[in-house]
């Protein structure tokens, strides 16, 4: 009878260091699991907001380029898309505008604030550039 106490009290001993190894490791792992998983989500977020912003300044520079559109217009349209996209992290971005004789470009330019909460203040940069051909019409000689 003592003997099979004695392997009784062994084996009840190991379960309770394998829990307490299992309660050690999940301590160790979870905070390399939550720096992953906020590293793709930041990764993500960016790459969101240079889609966003490159799609702002395309479609900027498709509205200044149109024959009826001025740099204003295109200036106004990237700044719709930006917040329609960004939120309330667009205001961390500047859209600039300028034309030649036969072109317009849009650059977006801008930062995006990081989510990782042990570094302050650092931000991720977002620029984005678009130029287009504007539309010109003319009426040929007809044969």
């Amino acid at each position: 009878m003592t003997a099979l106490r004695c392997s009784v009290i062994r084996k009840t001993g190991e379960r309770r260091s394998q829990r307490g190894q299992s309660l050690v490791e999940a301590a160790l792992a979870f905070p390399l699991l939550l720096t992953v998983a906020l590293g793709v989500i930041q990764f993500a977020l960016y790459e969101h907001a240079e889609n966003v912003a490159t799609g702002a300044a395309q479609e900027g520079a498709r509205v200044a380029a149109a024959e009826d559109g001025s740099l204003a217009d295109g200036v106004e349209r990237s700044d719709s898309i930006l917040q329609a996209g960004l939120g309330g992290n667009a205001r961390n971005i500047s859209v600039q505008a300028a034309e030649s004789a036969d072109s317009v470009s849009i650059t977006v330019h801008g930062h995006l604030p990081m989510l990782i909460p042990w570094v302050t203040g650092a931000s991720l940069p977002l620029s984005a550039r678009a130029n287009m051909t504007k539309e010109q019409f003319s009426v040929g000689p007809t044969h």
